[in-house]
């Protein structure tokens, strides 16, 4: 009974202790507990990344309204980009010498417009997606008789204090020889504002300002545009690398998309409420190209539809086009199918043969009078339609912005290519009917293929392919149609170029056994071994799935055929899939004169 009791003694006062060292533990249990739950819910709530942006008075690209908001294109596409990215914007507002200051001191995180130069990007770290082009215009009082840089000799010109127009001018106008004076100023409304009082002759901005606000200054635009430039939002430099990469990468994407905040910020500041200030010297021109666009207007109105409806432009030319092809396509398969009934009638049934011959010829004239007429009828309202839209693309009509240049460029490449189609089918056609001449003429071997190399050269180093030509020292002269050989090539030479993304394209000319030899070589895509016989077949493409990725009429390579046995030579063609090909123009030097 008493060990009992001393082993219950014992064991209530281990437990006591034991208790006692627990109770004692668990208010630092609790705080680390608290300290954990802070933590973790710290880190499930995305605190936004506060981002100085600087602002200035250059509307409308960017701006401070009256009420005291920024606005403009670049405003409406970081505020944009800011949404996206949990950004928190504060704008900081000053003249733009002061936001450049506060830019290099790392005061502000982003300066929007900024203009690039070589000391700029040795200064800032720059996004690289550029966010508009730009140019520079000189400004002045309307009668003031400036109408060329030689006219501001002697004169007081305004400029934007350290401005790229500042510096880029001041480079300029020494190469003529004039002596001016820059004045500079804080900000373009001073800078307006002299000139409208007199205190300069003219003044230098860049065109989204002066076009949307000269003429509440009374002033009008001169001949004087120099230097195109980009735009781009710029931070100090080694600093902000993850905002300008933000920047660039929704910059790409706004501009896929003719809908997005981009387009429609343009759309906003300088299609809808730009009033463009033309000079009096264009007024005439305006006054004369406007009756030619009306008379145009009359027989197409579905040409303004389409260059004012960006989205569709393009579809609508393509099925244009296509319609046209199958149209042409379908009429020829009709009438050769009509000269193959009437062959097999004429075969059976001799007393009606000179009826049958008759009915064919005058078929095969109906055929070259509509083809004849069609194509005077369809080439004269695209030669206009190249022609108008040349003179929109020169700005004779006044300054396009990015988007409209874009289209209209589209509109022209598409009529010069439907012009292209209608000329095709015409040729095949004339050779057909045998009712196409050829000169006999000698001429220079060396001088004509040099010519045509240099005329697809430019369309190679566009896709940056290395162009190369390789003349025999015995090939000297030919006698020949001059024109036809030169067509022959320069299909030839434009087929290997198209059909080829890298490496190059080489000619190499030499002469064997009394005939000209021309070999035309590429690295291209190559032709698939059962494609060769349908090469030069008329309105025919290769099933390669090539046909809307490289464009064409399906027409050149059966031309050029026809042409090289009219002219009593051969085409010949060796290619690897995947490897490149090999098309060899062979003819005589001095053929034998038929009676």
């Amino acid at each position: 009974m008493l060990i009992s009791r001393k082993l219950l003694s014992e064991y209530q006062g281990t437990r006591n202790k034991t208790y006692g060292r627990i109770r004692s533990t668990i208010p630092l249990i609790t705080l680390l507990t608290g300290f954990l739950f802070i933590f973790l819910s710290s880190n499930t709530v995305r605190a936004e990344q506060a981002v100085r942006v600087g602002v200035y008075q250059n509307s409308p690209k960017v701006s401070i309204s009256e009420s005291g908001r920024a606005e403009g294109i670049f405003i409406d596409i970081i505020e944009a980009i800011a949404e996206e990215e949990g950004w928190s914007l504060k704008y900081v507002r000053g003249t733009w010498s002061e936001g450049l200051d506060r830019l290099e001191k790392g005061e502000i995180d982003l300066m929007p417009d900024v203009g690039y130069s070589k000391l700029r990007e040795e200064t800032f770290s720059l996004n690289r997606e550029p966010v508009l082009s730009d140019w520079f215009q000189i400004y002045t009082r309307r009668g003031s008789g400036i109408r060329s840089l030689i006219d501001l000799d002697g004169k007081h010109i305004a400029v934007l204090e350290r401005s790229v127009q500042q510096d880029i001018f001041e480079q300029f106008h020494s190469g003529f020889d004039i002596t001016v004076s820059i004045i500079s100023f804080k900000n373009f409304e001073d800078a307006f504002n002299s000139v409208k009082q007199g205190d300069a002759d003219a003044v230098i901005s860049n065109r989204f300002y002066g076009t949307l606000n000269a003429g509440r200054y009374g002033l009008e635009d001169t001949a004087v545009i120099f230097n195109p430039n980009r735009l781009f939002f710029a931070a100090p430099k080694g600093k902000s690398a993850q905002l300008l990469k933000a920047i660039d990468k929704h910059l790409v994407q706004f501009k896929k998309n003719s809908n997005s905040v981009y387009y429609r910020s343009l759309r906003r500041w300088t299609s809808e409420e730009v009033i463009p200030v033309f000079p009096i010297w264009l007024k005439g021109v305006g006054i004369f190209l406007a009756g030619i666009i009306l008379l145009g207007f009359l027989w197409n109105r579905s040409l303004k539809r389409q260059v004012r409806s960006r989205t569709r432009l393009l579809d609508l030319s393509n099925q244009e086009t296509t319609y046209l092809y199958k149209e042409l396509q379908k009429y020829a398969e009709t009438l050769e199918k009509r000269v193959e009934e009437r062959t097999e009638e004429l075969s059976k049934t001799n007393s009606e043969l000179i009826k049958a011959r008759d009915a064919a010829e005058a078929a095969d004239r109906t055929k070259l009078a509509f083809l004849a007429s069609m194509s005077h009828e369809l080439r004269t309202p695209l030669n206009s339609i190249i022609g108008f839209t040349g003179l929109l693309l020169q700005g004779m009509a006044g300054p396009l912005n990015e988007e409209q240049n874009k289209q209209l460029r589209m509109v022209k490449n598409s009529g010069q290519h439907l012009l292209s189609l209608i000329n095709d089918v015409l040729d095949i056609s004339k050779i057909e009917a045998g009712q196409i001449d050829v000169a006999n003429e000698t001429f220079d071997i060396p001088e004509s293929v040099q010519r045509v190399v240099q005329m697809v050269r430019l369309l190679a180093e566009s896709k940056r392919l290395l162009l190369t030509l390789n003349i025999a020292p015995d090939v000297s002269r030919i006698t020949s149609d001059r024109r036809r050989f030169e067509q022959i090539l320069m299909n030839l030479m434009s087929n290997a170029i198209k059909f080829t993304d890298e490496g190059k394209v080489h000619v190499d000319a030499s002469a064997e056994k009394g005939e000209l030899i021309i070999r035309v070589t590429d690295t291209g895509i190559g032709i698939k071994p059962e494609d060769k016989d349908k090469l030069f077949q008329p309105f025919r493409q290769l099933d390669t799935g090539l046909t809307r990725q490289h464009e064409g009429t399906g027409l050149g390579l059966s031309i050029c055929k026809r042409l090289a046995e009219r002219l009593g030579g051969s085409i010949t063609v060796e290619s690897e899939w995947g490897k490149g090909s090999v098309f060899q123009l062979t003819l005589p030097l001095f053929p034998e004169r038929k009676p």
